[in-house]
């Protein structure tokens, strides 16, 4: 949990010990080792959380960081056709950091995940 719910309960180290650890967003780690632990294997990002993890680059990708990255959103943020503003992004990201394991979700992977989303919540997303 990214909102502070983790924070005093110091159990970074048994987080780390965790076969796959996986974070949302830009949830912090780095100040917050003791209570949230220091792996990332796996880091799921909405189209809108793209930018804030463009403002740090060397941190997210840097060399070193083996995390890999999953990142949704709607077809026109994600359109690989030079007008999606997020793909866009990621693809600068990706010349920048040729090693970063960042991979986009297909149109029909997120149609897929809308219809399970509004199948259990009764809402459209």
């Amino acid at each position: 949990s990214s909102s502070g719910q983790m924070l005093g309960r110091e159990a970074g180290a048994e987080i780390d010990q965790s076969s796959c650890i996986w974070r949302m967003n830009n949830a912090p780690t780095r100040g917050f080792e003791r209570d949230v632990g220091r792996r990332t294997d796996l880091r799921v990002v909405s189209h809108t959380s793209v930018p804030l993890l463009i403002q740090k680059p060397q941190h997210f990708f840097g060399q070193g960081n083996e995390t890999i990255y999953v990142v949704w959103g709607p077809l026109r943020n994600m359109r690989q056709d030079g007008k999606g503003i997020v793909y866009n992004m990621l693809r600068q990201a990706v010349e920048n950091y040729p090693h970063a394991r960042i991979y986009v979700t297909t149109e029909d992977r997120m149609n897929y995940c809308d219809t399970v989303f509004k199948k259990e919540t009764g809402k459209d997303r």
